[in-house]
């Protein structure tokens, strides 16, 4: 047998469960703004970056002069325009100015571009090689008072600083989003652990019911239980609800079996002792198996009493499918099977079917019907006179479909009709008879008129004579 406590850990955890579900949305949120962070950092760097560039070449252009002697372009280099390129990475600045095809100053093989095809006054960056080096260069077009041909002004820097920056502030974005991601897991494990406190306090007060040795089907309470948990706990209440009631029956019936076996067994292992003394061919000896054989119909017939009620008092968990009876057919079948009982007590049984009641169909299901009006016969049958009758009659009134069972026999007292329905009463006029039953037949009867949703009423025969009709009204059928 495995062990309880690794049989938990292998089962799959709530816990788990739900700090995955919550972190996983989260993840997906810190990679979509991990993305659009890397987007935004690489044009800030590269926006502050142009904008230093830009001011080196608009310096560099605020120095372009002509010549009064020659009409040459001349520029005076200030210190400024490259001290602001300055950075802890150390890139390399390279320039050039560039008037009519040739250079002015600067760096002759700097890649150039035709200052006719850009706009004046405005500096243009672009992306280029130089020297085998990624190169950001600035780039603006000038036209100087006298010249017709504008002058080209650059500036290149080369990337690592940039890319540098980039990297350093991509991975303290990284690293926040981590601590962002991670911190929430351990907020969340905890936070998913404080709201499953009730669970686990349901699971204590259950624990607690099983180590104290006794079954408490009691229902738990609901007072404590979140909202989320209250359909599984109201089924579970449910659920111990119908095994306090199977159980009930189960004890029911172990109380009924062991409080009526006694009698009858107590007079087989007398007569049997009889039958030992005196032997089986003396005349004391056959009247003892005769009651020996007696004894032990009675207590078949109780056993199986005893099961009809027992299966009477089930309450199944899960509701019975919707069931139709032909009432009038059911009542027959059962009727002809109860005419050899009836002739071997010298009773006459009539079956009497109204007209309409050739296609009544009720509500239930045909054995429990048959088993209902199998225990009326046999009561009609059992407590009569000899040559009395027992009649079945089958009607469908407006009030819904009926079956009577009516016979000639002593009766039922008006004041003691309520007490028949107790398991094991009997009258105390037929209590000492050799006929007396054990006076479970209209208990079981009235266990499975509940069952069955159908009402039960004993009455006074119908002519005023003496004897006793019962009348069952059931559900018509859907």
């Amino acid at each position: 047998m495995s062990d309880p406590t690794s049989r938990e850990r292998r089962a799959p955890s709530l816990r788990r469960r739900l700090l995955t579900r919550l972190l996983a949305p989260l993840v997906a949120l810190a990679v979509g703004l991990g993305v659009g962070g890397a987007a935004l950092i690489h044009g800030f760097v590269q926006s502050t970056h142009d904008r230093v560039l830009a001011g080196s070449v608009l310096a560099i252009a605020e120095r372009l002069a002509v010549g009064d002697d020659d009409g040459a372009v001349t520029v005076d280099l200030p210190a400024v325009a490259f001290g602001m390129l300055e950075s802890q990475a150390r890139d390399n600045i390279y320039y050039n100015v560039a008037h009519r095809g040739g250079i002015v100053t600067g760096y002759l093989d700097l890649p150039t571009l035709d200052p006719d095809a850009l706009p004046l006054s405005v500096t243009q960056f672009r992306d280029d090689q130089y020297h085998g080096h990624p190169v950001r260069i600035a780039a603006q077009a000038r036209r100087l008072y006298g010249e017709s041909q504008p002058v080209l002004v650059q500036v290149a820097e080369t990337t690592e600083g940039r890319r540098a920056l980039e990297i350093n502030l991509l991975l303290w974005l990284t690293l926040l989003e981590l601590a962002l991601v991670g911190g929430s897991g351990l907020l969340v494990w905890g936070a998913v652990g404080r709201g499953l406190a009730p669970l686990l306090r349901l699971r204590r007060v259950i624990d607690a019911r099983s180590a104290s040795g006794a079954m408490a089907l009691v229902p738990l309470p609901l007072a404590v239980v979140p909202r989320e948990a209250l359909p599984l706990v109201v089924a579970i209440n449910g659920l111990l609800e119908r095994l306090d009631q199977s159980i009930g029956a189960m004890r029911r019936f172990t109380a009924d079996a062991s409080h009526q076996l006694r009698t009858p067994l107590a007079v087989l292992r007398t007569h049997l002792a009889l039958v030992r003394r005196h032997g089986s061919d003396t005349p004391e000896g056959r009247a003892a198996l005769d009651d020996v054989d007696g004894a032990v119909r009675r207590l078949e017939r109780l056993l199986t009493q005893l099961l009809a009620l027992a299966r009477a008092d089930e309450d199944s968990p899960i509701p019975a499918p919707a069931e139709a009876t032909h009432l009038a057919q059911t009542a027959a079948e059962i009727t002809a099977e109860q005419v050899p009982a009836a002739l071997a007590n010298g009773v006459e049984v009539l079956f009497d079917a109204a007209p309409d009641s050739d296609a009544l169909r009720v509500q239930g299901n045909p054995v429990l019907v048959g088993e209902l009006l199998a225990n009326l016969i046999d009561n009609a049958i059992r407590y009569n006179r000899p040559g009395g009758s027992v009649t079945v009659r089958v009607s469908g009134p407006a009030d819904g479909p009926r079956l009577e069972v009516e016979d000639d026999g002593p009766g039922i007292p008006a004041e003691q009709r309520d007490r028949v329905f107790e398991r094991f009463f009997r009258l105390p006029q037929t209590a000492d008879t050799a006929r007396s039953g054990s006076g479970l037949g209209l208990a079981i009867v009235r266990a499975l008129a509940d069952r069955l949703g159908a009402e039960i009423a004993l009455q006074d025969r119908a002519n005023g004579g003496p004897g006793l009709r019962v009348v069952v009204t059931f559900r018509a059928a859907v």
